[in-house]
This record gives structure tokens, sequence and C-alpha cells, in this order.
């Protein structure tokens, strides 16, 4: 009897995660009176849901980085195994036993597939298919495919090939290094964010003890807008809900005083910053929002923790 086998890839990630998370879902329904429990619980499930698919996709672009740098190596190679006298196909084959760090495993493939008989043009195609998420080694093996097709001395062309690709990702390694100081820009901005929240609701809290303050009374300071929502289900205070219970699940205060209300608003504010933040950090620094997911979990765990120790002074 066989074994099972589990492959991790995207799909199975997906279902993996969304079937946890309905498990979860399930036992909060168990515990909806209890809210503190329940939004914990709900917490839970949605880092459960999106965490794993998120890291998975940090780390395969990572790894397509490494095959990025280590494929010109890998064309320079084949170019002097070529001046050898080697075929195309033997050139690959030698290089086979080679490190080639994130990029080795694909190579090996290619060899047992070309071991195997499979022809050269379907065996590249394969080799490309396999690594189609990188778009430089995806032209890059079309172009070794055309040139292998039209004949000629290839191993020139091979070396060009390799050194444009390098090129590229000097170009690339320039630009990332010119925009960390924007991903500077935006932690710098964020933080900042997070210590005026928390000194805005110092002060709106404080508001009413200044000497003066109680001859301006349209000035809300100090007083909590929700109050009303109390005892009220009306569909406006849809919102006001959400902020009670926050402060039920996180301990921010009674669903009564301005300090629920104001730590529940700003604690919204700042990890909604904190996630939105790092995904543009992402994008800025390395072109991919998938990039962003370690930003926006810095900055977004962060502002949380520091938040909820500040709220509890």
């Amino acid at each position: 009897m066989g074994k099972l086998r589990f492959e991790l890839n995207e799909k199975n990630i997906i279902v993996v995660s969304s079937i946890a998370f309905i498990l979860i879902l399930v036992l909060a329904s168990f515990v909806y009176k209890n809210i503190a429990l329940f939004i914990n619980l709900l917490i839970i499930g949605i880092m459960v849901l999106v965490l794993p698919y998120s890291i998975y996709k940090f780390i395969k672009f990572q790894k397509i980085r490494n095959c990025e740098m280590n494929f010109p190596i890998f064309l320079r190679d084949i170019a002097a195994a070529k001046r050898s006298g080697l075929t195309l196909i033997q050139a690959i084959r030698s290089c086979a036993t080679s490190d080639y760090g994130a990029l080795t495993p694909y190579i090996v493939r290619l060899n047992n597939q070309l071991s195997w008989n499979v022809t050269l043009k379907e065996a590249l195609e394969n080799f490309r298919n396999r690594l189609k998420e990188s778009n430089i080694i995806s032209q890059a093996v079309l172009a070794i495919s055309q040139i292998e097709e039209s004949g000629g001395k290839s191993e020139d062309i091979l070396d060009s090939l390799a050194d444009n690709l390098e090129g590229i990702k000097e170009a690339e390694l320039e630009k990332s290094t010119l925009m960390s100081q924007h991903i500077m820009a935006v932690y710098a901005i964020f933080f900042i964010f997070l210590g005026i929240s928390i000194a805005l609701i110092s002060f709106m809290l404080k508001f009413p003890e200044i000497p003066g303050t109680s001859e301006m009374p349209t000035l809300l300071f100090g007083q909590s807008p929700c109050k009303p929502c109390l005892t009220s289900k009306a569909d406006v205070c849809i919102f006001c809900h959400l902020y009670f219970n926050i402060c039920d699940a996180f301990n921010l205060g009674k669903r009564e005083h301005a300090r629920c209300y104001y730590n529940a608003v700003f604690l919204l504010m700042i990890i909604i910053q904190g996630v939105f933040s790092g995904l543009i950090a992402g994008q800025i620094g390395s072109n991919s929002i998938a990039a962003g997911v370690k930003h926006s979990l810095i900055m977004g765990v962060t502002g949380f923790i520091v938040f909820l120790i500040a709220a509890s002074l």
C-alpha cells in the first residue's frame, strides 16, 4: 500500500489554511456570547488563513531571486563546456553536478529528462514552465531554445546573454539600494503615526481636565460618541459595537468610557496603516507585493504590541 505524499505547493496551502480557518470559525460559533474569546479566535483564524500563504509566497519569491542570481553562472558554465567541444545536451549534463543554489534542483530535473531521451526542446520548455515566475529566466531559456534550433556558434551568445542578465540584476540591486531610503521613510512615517496616535489619545482623555474647557460644550474630547449605542442595536451603531467588542477582547477600557472608543479606533487605524504601509514598502523595494508581507508583519505586529502596552499604562 503506497504512502500518501503531501506536496507543499500553493494550492495545498490554500486548501489546508481554508479548512483550518473554517474549523476555527465553527469553534468560535460555540463561544460567540463570550465576545473577547470570539474575537481572539477570529483573529487567530484570519492569521491561519493569511500567514501560511503569505510566508509561502515570500519564500518562493526569495527562491526565485536566488535562481535569477545563479542562472548567469549556469549559462557561462554551459558556454565553457561547449567551447571544449561538447554539444548543448552534453554541456547541460556536465553542469548538472555543480552547485547553483536554489537553481540546482531545476537543473538536476532538466538533466534527468535529457537522460530519459526527452528532446532538448521539450526539456527546456518544461524547465521554463517550472520557473515561469521569473520573467528573466523564462525569456532567457526561450532564447537558448531558439539559438539551438538556428544552429551555429552559440558560446558567445550564451556569454552575452549571461552578461545581459547580470546587468539587469545589477540594475535591480542598485534600484533596491536607492529605494531602501524610501522604505526607511515608510517605516519612519508609520512609527511617527504610532507615537502621535498614542499621544493624541492621552491628550483627548485629559482634555476635559484643562481649565476653561468646560465652557466649550461642542467639543467631544474626553467623551465617547458611541455612548448612545450602548443600549441601541440600530444600523448606525454597527461600528460602535465593533469598537465595544475590540475593547472587551483586548481590555482597552469599559464600553461607556471614552478610553474604550479612542483606543479601539486608533488600534484599527494602526493595524491598517501597518499592513498597507508594509505592502507599499515591498512594492517600492522589490517591485513585488509579496515581498511586502514581511514589512506588513513587522509594522502591524510591532504597532499592535506597542499600542496594547501603551494602552495598559
